[in-house]
């Protein structure tokens, strides 16, 4: 098991998953200790929100299912043709996200009244800004994941895993440096923050690029939308993309009710949100990006015995790490919040309901990152149909619970939390039954 591809690139990618995640912790600790569980903070995490959405539907559900598997058909055949539909398709989808970032930065100010309706109309006037700024960072972070898609692909997992690592260190930046900063100009210095996203996407693209052009990658004027492959990839990527939009629709309207429940509850909800995903990120999405290139090949071959003996044994480590991970976290999580939020602005009361959320989040870590894996073995077959309709259902469902957890029952933060938890352990346990019937690999 130890000595195993899949184990030792997954290996590599979980050492600097961790690292990112310690920075990423890092981070929150700075945001924690310089504005504590506030709404000014509130409106950073909502910003997110639209800009997300839109990198989304345009760049993530192409590569999370269609460049990978298409690039590397191609790759197999021809090298020079894998190359030119990569540069085509990052120009075009490139040139597509600047021309919808435009018109949303026109219209930031009405979208900010739908994303925080609990906001007072000078939070919702930093919300539009922020948008804004957060904008500019989704155009760089479309060339970026592109190549980084191209670099997984090619199982180059080194250049990959640090990007994460530089984005975090850019926002660190922002809120030791540029927030002070934007403060002495007579700014608010949540602004400083959202150029700090900014640095961090930009520092996520620069970390690649270099490797990216050694390995073949050029800039060029191309621009073909009947290319054969760019179809392709449209057609392979939109159940995906479809998927993710209503994913980011759901966050939106979960964000919307969130910022009903009362100051901070935004900021919670995110900083908890960040913990939980570091069992997901170190184990189930490492593991998953480093099976699928391998997964795609064999599917694309038919070795099917080959397939299945890759799909299980991810799954099985998927299983084993992230169930200890999860369990440690869920024991030690007071503690672990002490140590991470017990500082400057961060009160008693929002540390005990951040651990809250972080244990009950805790139920649903081993399902989330089994998902991963699962949701790639449908990718490799070329199959993004199925994974969208069970997302689209689990999306409705943790809307539903949410709305009715959080604001009805009176639950608050805790029942988004578990209607969260509710939805993933359902999501994923219909993926696996429906994959099982439908390939008989598993």
């Amino acid at each position: 098991m130890f000595k195993s591809k899949i184990f030792r690139a997954g290996a590599l990618l979980a050492f600097f998953t961790i690292i990112g995640k310690l920075i990423g912790l890092y981070r929150d600790r700075i945001l924690a200790g310089q504005f504590g569980a506030s709404s000014e903070l509130d409106v950073y995490y909502a910003a997110f929100r639209i800009p997300d959405l839109i990198f989304n539907l345009f760049i993530l559900g192409a590569t999370s299912s269609a460049i990978v598997p298409i690039f590397l058909e191609y790759y197999h055949k021809e090298i020079s043709t894998a190359w030119r539909a990569a540069q085509n398709f990052l120009n075009v989808m490139a040139a597509g996200i600047l021309a919808v970032s435009v018109v949303v930065m026109i219209f930031a100010e009405p979208l900010a009244g739908l994303i925080g309706p609990g906001f007072t109309s000078s939070q919702a006037h930093v919300l539009a800004m922020l948008i804004r700024i957060m904008l500019i960072s989704s155009i760089i972070f479309a060339v970026s994941t592109i190549l980084g898609s191209i670099l997984q692909a090619l199982q180059r997992f080194l250049v990959y895993s640090l990007a994460s690592i530089f984005y975090n260190l850019g926002i660190i930046v922002g809120a030791i440096w540029f927030v002070p900063l934007f403060e002495s100009w007579g700014y608010l210095g949540i602004y400083g923050l959202g150029f700090g996203v900014v640095l961090g996407a930009l520092l996520h693209l620069l970390i690649q690029l270099p490797v990216a052009w050694r390995a073949g990658f050029r800039f060029t004027l191309l621009f073909d939308i009947y290319d054969g492959a760019f179809r392709r990839m449209i057609s392979l990527m939109l159940p995906r993309t479809l998927a993710l939009g209503a994913y980011n629709i759901g966050l939106v309207v979960i964000t919307s009710i969130a910022s009903l429940l009362g100051s901070g509850s935004i900021t919670i909800l995110n900083l908890a949100t960040n913990l939980q995903f570091v069992p997901i990120s170190i184990v189930g999405i490492s593991l998953a990006t480093a099976v699928f290139p391998q997964l795609s090949t064999h599917a694309a071959k038919n070795e099917l015995l080959e397939f299945k003996k890759k799909l299980n044994h991810a799954l099985w480590l998927t299983l084993v790490f992230t169930g200890l991970l999860a369990v440690a976290i869920f024991i030690f999580r007071n503690i672990i919040v002490d140590a991470i939020f017990k500082v400057g602005q961060f009160k008693d009361a929002d540390r005990a309901l951040t651990a809250s959320v972080v244990g009950i989040f805790m139920f649903s870590a081993v399902s989330q990152s089994l998902m991963h894996v699962v949701t790639r073995a449908y990718y490799s077959f070329q199959n993004t149909k199925t994974p969208f309709w069970v997302s689209v259902f689990a999306i409705a469902l943790n809307v539903a619970l949410s709305y009715i957890l959080g604001l009805k029952f009176d639950m608050g933060v805790r029942g988004i939390a578990v209607a969260t938890a509710i939805a993933y352990n359902i999501h994923f346990i219909l993926l696996l039954i429906i994959f099982n019937t439908k390939y008989r690999l598993y």
